[in-house]
């Protein structure tokens, strides 16, 4: 049964509205038919991304939307819409926060307290206060981490360098250590005592530590008093200082000859006293084996020091970690995304559903990623007795994956080319950008054609068409399809929606608790 053109036409405008509605129904709001409200303005040194369309909160309330951000004499204007019901008193403070873990901003206010007045519409917020910066959070992490690698990296070089000392080092401490521990074990009761002793004498000292102190201070000033008040008493005495020093340089001889007879006597304490020093030698010379033995261990590359000293894959792995954490940070940062979704209409009433997805590292080049639902489904034929085929259909997502590199050309204008999969089969495009709303495209693909397999010869499949933004995300294509095959030709159009990273955010955001 032929469908007559009214129905068509009422079909298509049905379709448009159920896609209309599930929009509304999906996203909450379309922002160009929303109810008009107050508008309001604030100025900030620095917005952090603050975009065209983020939330406009009060008092923690979605009450708006941000209309316009613009710089002025060195100042960053944001123009925002708040509902009529919202009520902005004069001592208003505005600030930028952080929605979701995302990190997308938003503009939140506090109203202010009505004593101050009710804030007049078209009117500045005069307070602005700081921000939560995401991106700045994540360049600080990366110089962080570059510097945690360099600091890596000089103490693998210390180590390098001084590993013989080290290892001295470590076997003297054990030796020292030995040793030590022996004198403790065999001096036990000895040393209790030293340490009461000790303990009785900080007593003692800190009961009369400022008496002798004074007395300190009052002899100091006495013995000044008397220095003066007896200089030449003093020059006397220290002349016959230095006479009592001649005298001694003849007695001394006889006092030396004293001394050897008293060291004769005593000769049995002496030896005594030097078997005790003896035994201590003996005693640091066992803490020093001990030590040994520790630094043998490490240098086996046991325990936890021995581990950092010759594991020389744990320093490649932290700074190779930190290379690749810091690389991934910036290709993040400069990478824009572009998801979008649209249906188009061709002859005979047949139409496509497209979810596009877009990622464009630099201005030099994007990848295109495209799943695409077909009405007309795919032809093609199956052996199934020799030389005699079955025609089959099958309505399966078509996949297009495509590489761009895009090149200026004089009037301020670019040109792509893109090449790879159009469709599920080989396909190449080129676009011709006029200006930020407006671009014509064409594509030629599919050269082996089996959709059709009652037409013989067939050329490959060429479309040319204009892609024109209308507002917002709304966009609109119109043009030609299968332009090669006269049987085949004919007009196509199609509407869809695109969304930029920023906007996906805001989206995503939006479904999550503000995070201040």
């Amino acid at each position: 049964m032929k469908l007559s053109n009214e129905f068509k036409v009422g079909l298509l405008v049905l379709l448009f509205s159920l896609g209309f509605a599930f929009l509304v129904l999906t996203f909450g709001e379309v922002p160009f038919l929303g109810p008009k409200g107050k508008t309001y303005r604030v100025f900030f040194d620095d917005v952090a991304g603050l975009g065209v369309g983020a939330e406009v909160r009060v008092a923690g309330i979605r009450s708006g939307r941000v209309k316009s951000v613009s710089l002025k004499e060195g100042k960053v204007e944001v123009v925002f819409e708040l509902e009529k019901d919202a009520v902005l008193y004069r001592d208003a403070v505005a600030e930028i926060g952080t929605l979701g873990l995302m990190g997308d901003k938003y503009l939140n206010l506090h109203p202010g307290t009505p004593a101050s007045g009710v804030l007049e519409e078209g009117g500045t917020v005069q307070r602005s206060l700081g921000y939560a910066d995401t991106d700045r959070l994540v360049k600080e992490i990366t110089q962080a981490s570059e510097r945690v690698r360099l600091l890596a990296e000089t103490l693998q070089i210390i180590l390098s360098e001084n590993r013989e000392d080290i290892r001295m080092l470590v076997k003297n401490l054990q030796e020292l250590s030995y040793t030590l521990n022996l004198i403790a074990q065999e001096n036990r009761e000895s040393l209790k005592g030293a340490v009461h002793n000790v303990n009785l004498l900080a007593y003692n000292l800190n009961r009369s530590l400022p008496k002798t102190i004074e007395s300190i201070d009052r002899l100091a000033r006495s013995l000044e008093q008397v220095t003066s008040e007896n200089r030449q008493e003093l020059k006397e005495t220290v002349t016959n200082l230095r006479d009592l020093s001649r005298e001694l340089k003849t007695t001394l001889p006889e006092l030396s000859r004293n001394l050897n007879a008293i060291l004769t006597e005593n000769r049995q304490d002496i030896r005594t006293t030097t078997s005790n020093l003896s035994e201590l030698s003996r005693s640091l010379r066992d803490s020093s084996e001990r030590l040994n033995r520790i630094l043998a261990h490490v240098e086996r590359g046991e325990g936890t020091i021995g581990k950092l000293i010759k594991e020389e894959d744990l320093y490649r792995n932290l700074s190779t970690g930190l290379g690749v954490l810091a690389k991934a940070g910036q290709v993040a940062e400069r990478t824009n995304l572009y998801v979008s979704f649209r249906g188009e209409l061709y002859r005979a009433g047949d139409s496509k559903g497209i979810l596009s997805v877009k990622l464009q590292p630099d201005g030099e080049k994007y990848y295109l990623l495209e799943v695409v639902g077909d009405s007309r489904g795919r032809v093609y034929r199956e052996e199934f007795l020799p030389n005699q085929y079955l025609v089959r259909k099958e309505f399966k997502p078509e996949l297009t994956l495509q590489y761009a590199r895009t090149f200026p050309v004089p009037g301020g204008k670019e040109l792509t080319f893109r090449g790879g999969l159009k469709e599920s089969t080989g396909g190449v495009g080129t676009d011709l950008v006029l200006s930020d709303r407006l671009y014509l495209y064409s594509d030629l693909w599919d050269f082996g054609r089996r959709d059709r397999p009652q037409d013989k010869d067939l050329k490959p499949n060429l479309q040319v068409g204009v892609h024109y933004r209308v507002r917002g995300p709304l966009y609109v294509r119109v043009g030609g399809d299968d332009l090669l095959n006269a049987k085949l030709r004919g007009a196509f159009g199609g509407v869809g929606l695109m969304f930029t990273d920023n906007d996906l955010k805001y989206l995503i955001g939006s479904l999550r608790v503000p995070l201040r």
